[in-house]
């Protein structure tokens, strides 16, 4: 879509190595043509399959319609852009968006992974005024539940985690208070308070063995979980949708366009053999980004410089029943469990869902392909349930498995990747399963603004972006 201008704000915003962000530097990014603010006035020879021209164009295309793909597609709408979003499955948040445990916690040892955390909390907290929707489209529901973090004596891997945590709440001024083992046992009397750590595994001989007594825990009101993580993919697309943006559905990329050097993208062909063209290219596909990525630098003439990838990972939660007489939905928080090495929470109808913290003790089940997901629940459901028994004595352990099996997007240490590559107009929003679902909110404005700023020619690399965060008045490097 050609447009005789097309300003926009001069916003920053940022990706950081040593915070929640990661950077692909490298120097093969010089070599990266830059678009300019008039999208208009440049035109530059494509090596297309047919004729230039006679195409569909965008000016973005987004690969991947999950809750974070969606809301950068959001973004892209607001600042004036004409996107196209393309995903497999036959609507939004299908994917891996659908298996997320949804929560909304703020506990980082980060300052800036809290900053974010928070900021996107705001948006969860009002949601209708983040969406801006019309009609009556059905809206996900936020559970304010709370968030209680254990401490572990005998681990100081722990009490430095939680020092750290304490100390960014703080200096953001999110409310927090630490509870000693006395105050634990009397707010949660259906919690055991002794501690079992190290985490082990069910056929460890040492398996529920104490080795004394928690200490207490950090708790924040500040805490809860979406009920329905794929409608709030809906929402955010239908958002989106109402701004102009555009899905095309059950459709996938199989394969990309340059231009007549070949170091920048300039379009995507689609599996029913169609092409569009666009000079930005984001890659939101979740599971399937290392696929899309290599794919993107396979026929280009840009040595992909990437410092870090991500890799599709294999994961349980276990759903069951919640203890006798106790009401979850009003006395059970989000609780981090790094003593049994798991993670709990209330899920619809008394029961509770339970995941895992990833302790040293268990294998991670990393796949080559996303095709490879084996569904079916396996013996990590049997450990996850068995080990929050430990702390819920009385928790009923169902006969038969109810729970589910699916894939994460994860980078080597649990940090996503908000970022452009060595490839001109190809960006990266990859590595964001497990952990920034709840950043919804400020994710989208992250990519919209590097997009914004890096095709008009600001080196991000050299000079890293910085975003106003507008809801609680902190700047995010």
């Amino acid at each position: 879509v050609q447009r005789s201008t097309l300003e926009f704000p001069e916003l920053a915003v940022l990706t950081s190595s040593l915070c929640f962000f990661r950077a692909q530097a490298g120097s093969m990014r010089a070599l990266g043509h830059h678009l300019p603010r008039c999208i208009s006035q440049v035109q530059p020879a494509m090596r297309w399959i047919g004729t230039a021209g006679t195409n569909p164009s965008y000016d973005a295309v987004v690969v991947g319609s999950g809750i974070l793909g969606s809301a950068c597609a959001l973004e892209l709408a607001r600042q004036g852009r004409k996107t196209l979003s393309v995903d497999p499955n036959p609507s939004a948040g299908y994917g891996s968006t659908s298996s997320s445990s949804s929560i909304c916690r703020v506990f980082y040892s980060s300052l800036d992974s809290c900053k974010l955390a928070w900021e996107g909390l705001q948006g969860w907290y009002n949601w209708k005024d983040y969406l801006k929707i019309g009609g009556t489209e059905q809206l996900c529901q936020f559970h304010k539940t709370g968030a209680l973090v254990f401490e572990v004596p005998t681990s100081v891997q722990n009490a430095t985690y939680l020092s750290r945590v304490r100390s960014s709440m703080d200096r953001l001024r999110i409310p927090c208070e630490r509870w000693d083992e006395t105050e634990l046992r009397q707010r949660m009397p259906f919690f055991s308070t002794s501690s079992y750590y190290p985490p082990r595994r069910i056929d460890d001989e040492l398996f529920g063995e104490e080795t004394g007594q928690l200490a207490g825990a950090l708790y924040t009101e500040h805490t809860g979980y979406i009920d329905d993580p794929q409608l709030a993919a809906r929402n955010v697309a239908e958002a989106a949708r109402q701004l102009g943006a555009d899905f095309r559905w059950k459709t996938s990329i199989t394969g990309f366009h340059y231009d007549a050097s070949g170091l920048r993208v300039a379009g995507v062909k689609l599996s029913d053999g169609s092409t569009v063209e666009a000079p930005v290219i984001v890659n939101a596909a979740g599971p399937h980004s290392a696929t899309i990525h290599n794919l993107a630098f396979g026929s280009s003439q840009v040595e992909d410089d990437s410092a870090v990838s991500s890799k599709p990972l294999r994961v349980e939660v276990a759903y069951i029943p919640g203890p006798p007489g106790v009401d979850l939905d009003q006395n059970m928080p989000w609780v981090v469990d790094l003593d049994v090495g798991v993670y709990m929470r209330p899920q619809k109808r008394g029961q509770l869902l339970i995941g895992s913290s990833e302790p040293d003790c268990d294998e991670l089940h990393f796949l080559e392909r996303p095709e490879d997901l084996q569904t079916s629940l396996s013996e990590e459901w049997t450990n996850l349930v068995h080990r929050a028994a430990l702390r819920i004595p009385n928790l009923p352990i169902p006969q038969s498995a109810s729970g589910l099996s699916a894939l994460y997007d994860t980078t080597p240490d649990w940090t996503p990747i908000y970022d452009r590559t060595a490839l001109g107009g190809f960006y990266s929003l990859r590595g964001t399963s497990g952990n920034q679902f709840k950043n919804a909110p400020v994710v989208g404005r992250i990519l919209a603004h590097i997009i914004n700023e890096c095709e008009s020619g600001h080196d991000h690399d050299a000079n890293p972006l910085q975003l106003p965060l507008e809801l609680t008045s902190e700047v995010l490097n």
